[in-house]
């Protein structure tokens, strides 16, 4: 492959990156209940309401999950995957494209947790206020992650390891997810 071809890939996977973080983003704040006048939140909804709201009059959600959400997830991973194999001339075969979308699509959720739990750690380290926006849509969405962890030992208030289990754990599904798809399950790497 040469200059062109990997430099259309980088940017397919920044662009497509992009759209399905707010996507993911957007399906999952409703199931983490966290507050709806929380600025993310209204900027993820005004952002893709145009096209998911429509989308929601014909697939209603169910309770909390937006099913037209997750159909739209699927298929911006479906062009994604298309787009990649174009650009690297192989052939739109079932057998690359379902593995390339539902593969890269697990493996995109399990690497954007993964990325979410190490940035929650991070910023652990820095007591930020939880009343910021930003905090509270991090640890809302880690919060779930984090809880079946937080009963493995040690167990002391100073030193919480629920994110280093969690993170082994993710890295570990990403790791599955790549020996079960093959490489072409893993495109859609979280940047």
């Amino acid at each position: 492959m040469g200059f062109f071809s990997d430099a259309g890939q980088l940017l397919v996977r920044l662009v497509f990156g992009i759209a399905l973080f707010i996507l993911l983003l957007r399906l999952t704040l409703p199931l983490t209940r966290i507050r709806f006048n929380n600025p993310i939140c209204q900027f993820i909804y005004k952002f893709t309401n145009p096209v998911v709201g429509p989308l929601a009059q014909i697939i209603p959600p169910r309770k909390q999950f937006s099913f037209a959400t997750a159909v739209l997830l699927v298929l911006v991973a479906a062009i994604e995957v298309v787009l990649l194999l174009l650009l690297a001339r192989l052939p739109l075969a079932p057998g690359l494209l379902l593995p390339g979308i539902f593969g890269g699509l697990l493996y995109y959720v399990l690497g954007t947790a993964f990325w979410a739990i190490v940035l929650r750690a991070i910023m652990s380290f820095f007591a930020p206020d939880p009343r910021n926006p930003a905090i509270e849509v991090l640890y809302n969405l880690t919060d779930p992650l984090l809880r079946p962890f937080r009963k493995l030992p040690p167990h002391s208030a100073a030193l919480d390891l629920s994110p280093l289990y969690a993170g082994v754990v993710l890295r570990l599904g990403m790791l599955a997810v790549f020996h079960l798809f093959g490489p072409i399950g893993t495109v859609m790497l979280p940047l």
